[in-house]
């Protein structure tokens, strides 16, 4: 079972089961907020967002596209006991996108470094009110750098938030393909429980078992 102010970072690549996992993550009891980044506006977002929902605890409120990130993220652990933010990505996006046409790429990066000095500083105080926070990310970068200069001050963003987060954050967890697997602080059984009491080493050891996986780690 998680324990309060506790941070726990989950990230990965699109549709790799990382909203699912949040829920798996949660403590169901508490007093829980999602705050989803999701463009509802979509047809197909719509029914995914709405999935989502469905599969999570009927008294879990929910808030989406909130117009200031970072200050809903403090000001809900007045209310709040657990926060989950889906996602950080879709967010910096919707940030990108709606810069004023016209502006160099240079004004959008220093915009959006400001805004993840924000939000990295939201999630900081959030967690030391007692809160208990699940915030999602996507990796990207992977491919060649893209050829417009916004989209590649969007990546940059990114990647250095994904990385100021993790840093911070009292566990980190990377979902590929719907699979798990601890990266910092815990250890993650085949179930998706977390085990606090074990600390993560460096070296990773696969044991299959049956038609499961186990994660086990050691070394030092």
């Amino acid at each position: 079972m998680q324990v309060e102010k506790c941070l726990t970072f989950l990230i990965g690549p699109a549709h790799s089961g990382k909203s699912t996992q949040t829920t798996v993550l949660a403590r169901p009891e508490l007093d829980t907020l999602v705050i989803g980044m999701a463009n509802t506006q979509h047809p197909l977002m719509i029914a995914r967002v709405e999935a989502l929902k469905a599969a999570r605890p009927p008294s879990w409120q929910h808030v989406d596209r909130p117009a200031d990130l970072p200050s809903l993220i403090f000001a809900a652990t007045a209310v709040h006991d657990q926060i989950i933010v889906d996602s950080l990505n879709l967010w910096l996006a919707a940030l990108t996108v709606n810069y004023p046409a016209g502006r160099t790429a240079v004004d959008l990066v220093n915009m959006l470094n400001i805004e993840c000095e924000r939000m990295t500083d939201a999630l900081r105080r959030a967690r030391d009110a007692g809160a208990n926070l699940i915030v999602v990310a996507a990796e990207m970068g992977a491919s060649p750098s893209p050829p417009v200069e916004t989209e590649r001050g969007f990546r940059e963003a990114n990647g250095r938030l994904n990385q100021a987060v993790a840093a911070m954050a009292d566990r980190v967890i990377l979902m590929t393909a719907g699979i798990a697997a601890v990266l910092k602080g815990g250890a993650l059984s085949v179930d998706g429980t977390v085990n606090n009491n074990v600390s993560i080493k460096n070296n990773v050891s696969i044991k299959p078992n049956g038609s499961n996986v186990q994660f086990t780690q050691t070394g030092g």
